[in-house]
């Protein structure tokens, strides 16, 4: 997809019969990375320091800084269905409990006439509630296997055996989808920031 020219995504977005910003997506889903605008964690924005980040995004926005920051805001929003909530000035968050991740964004003057935002992915969340079931997976699956080794019961040993395979299998399943969500959420904060940027740039008075 870095390859592909402005007006080059324009022409093949025609001919699939969708927008340039749906196949933006697209692209970046189907490669699991960020997209060639806004350019992955160059460091040009500092950290939120309010949690650990899995992977970063980042984007210039030819906007003023909260402008830019209220536009990332509102296409995350829209594209995952939850709501933000301020962190001081230049900071938003957008919780996404449904695969347990959370957008971090902040943003800064680029030193021109435009902002720098950073979004931060962080799934910390999502790994603890499955790291939660792993434990209590395990936990369960000694408990019966104990008491049918104490007690000399098949049957609760085949219990034993089934929350075990049970759980293992919720586990597999919630790590999928936590991966496959962190994929999804880097084309969604990809997709915010190039929406944001044209449409500032759709803006702009000819010539600038």
């Amino acid at each position: 997809m870095a390859q592909l020219s402005d007006e080059e995504l324009r022409e093949a977005a025609a001919e699939a019969g969708i927008s340039p910003h749906e196949l933006r997506h697209a692209l970046a889903q189907r490669d699991g990375t960020a997209l060639d605008r806004p350019e992955a964690d160059t460091g040009l924005v500092e950290s939120t320091q309010r949690g650990e980040a899995d992977t970063v995004v980042e984007g210039r926005v030819r906007q003023a800084p909260n402008a830019a920051l209220a536009a990332v805001r509102a296409s995350i929003e829209r594209q995952t269905g939850r709501s933000g909530h301020r962190q001081g000035e230049d900071e938003v968050d957008i919780v996404d409990d449904s695969i347990g991740l959370n957008y971090r964004m902040k943003t800064r003057d680029d030193g021109g006439s435009g902002a720098l935002v950073r979004v931060e992915l962080d799934t910390t969340s999502g790994r603890s509630f499955r790291n939660l079931a792993a434990t209590g997976t395990v936990g369960a699956t000694l408990v019966f296997l104990g008491l049918a080794m104490l007690i000399g019961s098949w049957t609760l040993g085949v219990v034993g055996l089934g929350i075990g395979g049970l759980g293992a299998w919720v586990v597999l399943q919630r790590t999928a989808k936590l991966a496959r969500g962190l994929v999804s959420a880097r084309a969604v904060a990809s997709q915010a920031l190039s929406e944001a940027d044209d449409a500032a740039a759709k803006a702009l008075p000819p010539g600038r």
